[in-house]
């Protein structure tokens, strides 16, 4: 029998998976069109073919200096570009099989219904079982919120303490688990190293900063939680404000506790221990602070996310994408 014809939108496609599963790398050589029309069978006008259509939508472009040849475009200049060419190749791919489902006869609630099916099974199998772990409530249902908006993921948000009592369930349920600097040493060494730990930074917000820096007065105490928290937040106001006189204590130090707060001119004290530092030192705090994720650790959850995504569909991908 005849070897099938390969079309160049089979081959595309195929490309395409390549790059996903990271066969291809951002920024490689991809192979010349005779190598690649050998592997697969194929004309080497059809695969000339297709490796246009890649460069007229952005995911792959001609090496540099006239050679002959394409490269993967790396992927640091895609994030920089949205996708919108990759998004109308896509469209367009879309309508032609609706055009195919009418020409065929089916109705429009079945053609809806096998999309979604398609999209459910692919991005099921894709999904990473993903948890947020703080050391108090606040922050886990803050911050996790957060997270969950800028990853468009789902996030079990729970309590240090949860994880402590179910660590081998959330160690073989979890993909990343996520926990913030200052816990992160503890949590790697309770979870012995497990390669899902991933630690986030975070900053104090900038209206929380807003209302520090208009405090009049230069004495100010700040009071924390955790003796890492207490140093860090020493630190970052005294980067801001060097002519300030900064006295950081950590709250279980009541004895410290009272003593800045009786001589200072603003009192500063973190969410997770202002009900504490009230009761202690009856005085309510000029400033609460509360902090946010930062804009880099959202990055690289969403690019750890991408790559257990794209490792879980792997098995998804066509035939022709695996041949070699």
């Amino acid at each position: 029998m005849p070897k099938p014809i390969i079309s160049a939108e089979e081959i595309q496609q195929a490309i395409i998976n390549r790059i996903m599963s990271r066969q291809y790398d951002s920024g490689a050589r991809l192979p010349s069109v005779r190598d690649l029309a050998d592997e697969l069978g194929a004309n080497r006008n059809t695969v000339n073919k297709a490796y246009q259509m890649l460069s007229d939508i952005g995911i792959v472009e001609s090496l540099p200096g006239g050679r002959k040849g394409f490269l993967v475009k790396e992927i640091t200049e895609l994030k920089q570009k949205p996708h919108e060419e990759f998004a109308t190749y896509f469209y367009q791919q879309a309508v032609n099989l609706v055009w195919q489902a009418l020409a065929a006869g089916m109705k429009a609630t079945a053609v809806r219904d096998h999309f979604n099916n398609a999209i459910n099974e692919v991005y099921n199998l894709g999904k990473v079982n993903i948890a947020f772990y703080e050391c108090n409530e606040h922050d886990s249902l803050e911050m996790g919120a957060h997270l969950k908006h800028e990853l468009g993921v789902d996030i079990d948000c729970a309590l240090l303490d949860d994880l402590y009592t179910h660590v081998d369930e959330a160690v073989a349920h979890y993909d990343v688990i996520i926990t913030t600097f200052h816990h992160l040493s503890e949590i790697t060494e309770r979870l012995k190293g497990a390669e899902q730990i991933v630690g986030i930074d975070t900053r104090i917000k900038p209206e929380t900063m807003l209302r520090i820096a208009r405090l009049p007065n230069s004495h100010i105490a700040v009071i924390a939680t955790l003796d890492t928290t207490t140093q860090m937040l020493e630190h970052i106001l005294y980067s801001y404000y060097p002519d300030r006189k900064i006295r950081a204590v950590t709250v279980t130090d009541t004895e410290k506790v009272i003593e800045a707060t009786r001589n200072c001119d603003h009192l500063i004290v973190t969410h997770t221990c202002a009900e504490q530092v009230i009761q202690l030192t009856r005085r309510e705090p000029d400033v609460y602070i509360n902090f946010q994720v930062d804009d880099q650790s959202i990055q690289f959850l969403n690019r750890r996310i991408h790559d257990i995504q794209t490792q879980k569909t792997a098995m998804l991908h066509l035939p022709l994408a695996s041949q070699g």
